[in-house]
């Protein structure tokens, strides 16, 4: 939770999709359940399944509880009935029925012997464990009951939520409502408050009974039980002030589940967007936020002062911001359609978004994410703002363009848009093109704008007053993104007919043309100062060039789908991020002076060892020499050493040379007798180090070995070869001495023969 990594997913082949979970009070297991209606124990730490049973239930499972010892599980299901499992034995107790609507809710009593459980029949039901017996049926709610709360001091009385928009105050033993709270939003999920002294939300007393209720209004809002007053409501941040006015069940910020994370005296909640909130218990302050799901990235940018903050865009009404060093993350709420593309200024603090809602919005940056509000509503187009980009040097103005073919001009009285941002208006407005305008971009100097067409043309306009200077044509599709050089007075274009085109913005000529994507560019960026840029396409490929020689320099596989988004860190240019279409986001880093040290550090490495080994072979410490060989992997040296010691030493000290090696040196030297072994010049050595191997190592320590069996498989084939052409020779040799014998017999008979 402190740093946003991912620790474990719990997940199997071919699983169906999880109905519910809960982990058990120990904090040591996951019980999971599936639409199969299989329960599965997880040992979430090592991620492994301990347990499985089938459910029994004749439909999903919907809710589930554990008690406090974490031997009992409660299930309730679609089918209207409640199980109680024994997790250890994987049976159930209990089969508790009487309910005619779906179960919404179950719940453990603190003392063991009671459950309580809700459902969409409205009523709320208490189980006596011993004798699986209804002792009470609890009704006064008018619509879904939500949650049910039962009061940690005096655990008689139950406090049940629903969407009814009250809160219910219960005797579950003289089995009759106590009170009724309204709460004019529906509640999804009831929280306890510690029985303490907090002013700070409104907790004045520490005998009453006080209570945080989460819901469609998106905020928590503490409740005295007593009095049946909020005393404290959690105030928004400015960008969801005027989405809290929908407080539908099905609005993005309202939320949809929440408890109490006593360890870290939080509160988590999770909302319609599916993302994960961090409250502290004690302010209700926002802590830390992870957004559940991006869908399809539209744009990515890079803001912040030290560009530490990463801005998206994506198939939903809010722009989504990251805090890259901890993932934690926050939504800016204020368009009402999907959010399409972004713009940043130079020094990181403005940011612009567009979208179908034909508007733009400029949003400023505080002291973090959380701290971002809203400048000023860009509005005037007659359809979706498709492009968008602030001028560079100074925060004087904005341009934006449309599907509606226009390229609209914003300025304000100031540099500052933040000092009076009241009277920013539009100055210009242009009939641009004759599509929509995918891309916009303005000159390091800011006198110049570039914009980019699905009519295949790129057009450059004077900032002052949008008048056009020239139109840049080569491209048989739409262009999707047009960039200035930062240093030369050229521009590029990314197409759809798969190629990139650089342009002489005086001549307004193709100069070059970079040709190597299979599919449409839909971005590109330009790095390492100008000389050379990065491009993606539809296939998800990152491509980087050279603009000198138009030279593709690499390609990066990072995504599987197509790669609308990309951008690079502006200060540092060592630095690249990019998104695509499955809601990946890829933080791409520039390693190549990272490299360059590194290769010369392991050059000098090298001649230094080189050298020493040198010194060694000279001095004949010829084990200090194998060893170090050996290290360094060098097969020649190795070779040279034992040859070495043969020529001026006996087997004897190879052997023993070779007895003081580990078995990480022996696998090594293994993998070089692999080699040594395939030509006839130096099979002599290989196999003699075979033969001392395996004389000094037992068969359970070379099968320890990391490559011993690639290492034996090469060894084999050769080994018999050699084999057999020994086995050949001595025959040979056998028919040569029989020849010699034969002869020295003869001449020992031939003077007798003669007499």
């Amino acid at each position: 939770m402190d740093t946003g990594l991912v620790v474990s997913t719990i997940e199997e082949d071919d699983d169906p999709a999880v109905t519910c979970f809960c982990v058990t009070p120990d904090d040591e297991s996951l019980v999971v359940a599936s639409e199969n209606r299989l329960l599965k124990l997880w040992d979430w730490k090592n991620n492994t399944v301990t347990r499985s049973w089938k459910s029994i239930h004749d439909g999903p499972i919907l809710e589930m509880t554990i008690e406090q010892t974490s031997t009992l599980l409660a299930s309730g299901s679609s089918d209207k009935s409640i199980k109680i499992w024994d997790i250890d034995r994987k049976y159930w107790t209990h089969n508790l029925k009487g309910h005619t609507g779906v179960i919404t809710a179950v719940k453990f009593h603190p003392e063991g012997v009671w459950l309580l459980s809700a459902a969409l029949d409205l009523h709320i039901r208490v189980w006596n464990l011993q004798n699986s017996e209804c002792l009470a049926c609890l009704e006064g709610h008018f619509s879904a009951i939500t949650d049910i709360l039962i009061d940690p001091l005096h655990t008689d009385v139950v406090i049940s939520s629903g969407r009814d928009k009250v809160l219910l105050v219960w005797d579950i033993k003289q089995k009759e409502k106590l009170n009724t709270i309204p709460v004019y939003e529906a509640v999804e999920s009831i929280i306890p408050l510690e029985r303490c002294v907090n002013s700070e939300i409104g907790v004045k007393s520490k005998d009453d009974l006080h209570v945080v209720t989460a819901g469609s209004k998106g905020a928590l809002r503490v409740w005295n039980c007593a009095t049946r007053l909020c005393v404290h409501t959690q105030k928004l941040p400015e960008s969801l002030t005027d989405a809290a006015a929908d407080d539908s069940e099905t609005a993005l910020h309202s939320i949809t589940q929440a408890f109490a994370v006593k360890s870290r005296n939080q509160i988590c909640t999770s909302n319609h967007e599916h993302n994960i909130q961090f409250y502290s218990s004690e302010t209700l302050h926002l802590e830390k936020q992870y957004i559940g799901n991006n869908e399809e990235i539209m744009d990515v940018q890079l803001f912040g002062s030290n560009e530490e903050y990463l801005a998206l865009a994506t198939n939903s009404v809010t722009v989504k911001v990251y805090s890259l060093a901890d993932f934690d993350s926050d939504c800016l709420y204020g368009h009402t359609d999907l959010v399409t593309t972004l713009s940043v200024s130079t020094d990181g603090h403005l940011l612009l978004s567009g979208s179908k809602d034909n508007t733009a919005i400029l949003w400023s940056l505080g002291e973090n994410i959380h701290d971002m509000h809203k400048i000023y509503r860009a509005t005037g187009h007659a359809q979706s703002v498709s492009s968008v980009c602030l001028t560079r040097l100074s925060c004087s103005a904005m341009l934006t363009g449309s599907v509606d073919n226009t390229l609209k001009l914003w300025k304000g009285p100031t540099d500052d848009l933040t000092d009076s941002p009241e009277q920013i208006y539009c100055t210009q407005t242009v009939l641009a093109h004759d599509r929509d305008i995918n891309s916009i971009d303005m000159s390091p100097n800011d006198r110049l704008v570039l914009t980019g067409s699905r009519d295949k043309t790129a057009k450059i306009w004077r900032a002052d007053d949008l008048s056009l200077v020239g139109i840049l044509k080569g491209h048989t599709r739409g262009i999707w993104k047009a960039k200035f050089s930062p240093v030369d007075q050229c521009a590029i274009t990314a197409s759809a007919d798969g190629t990139l085109k650089m342009f002489d913005i005086s001549s307004f000529t193709c100069i070059k043309t970079f040709e190597g994507h299979e599919s449409p560019v839909l971005n590109v960026c330009f790095v390492t100062r100008g000389m050379q840029f990065v491009s993606s396409d539809d296939d998800g490929l990152v491509r980087l060039w050279n603009i000198k020689d138009t030279e593709l320099v690499k390609t990066f596989e990072g995504h599987s789908e197509r790669c609308w988004a990309l951008t690079v860190c502006k200060h540092t240019q060592n630095r690249m991020v990019s998104g695509c279409a499955n809601a990946t986001i890829v933080v791409w880093k520039d390693v190549t002076e990272t490299n360059i040290i590194k290769n010369r550090e392991i050059q000098e490495k090298s001649l230094l060892n080189q050298q020493e080994l040198s010194n060694l072979m000279h001095e004949k410490r010829f084990h200090e020499a194998l060893s170090l060989a050996l290290t360094m992997e060098k097969p020649f040296h190795t070779l040279t050493i034992v040859k070495e010691i043969l020529s001026e030493e006996t087997e004897d000290v190879l052997l023993e040379t070779v007895s003081k090696l580990d078995l990480t040196q022996i696998d090594v030297l293994l993998r070089f007798c692999v080699e040594w072994n395939t030509n006839s010049k130096t099979c002599h050595e290989a196999q003699l180090l075979l033969s001392q191997v395996l004389q000094i190592h037992s068969l359970e320590e070379l099968l320890q070995l990391a490559n011993i069996s690639s290492t034996v498989e090469g060894l084999l084939p050769y080994t018999e070869r050699h084999y057999q052409r020994m086995s050949k020779l001595v025959q040979q040799t056998q028919f040569i001495d029989y020849t010699f014998q034969c002869m020295r017999l003869g001449e020992q008979t031939s003077p007798n023969s003669t007499v």
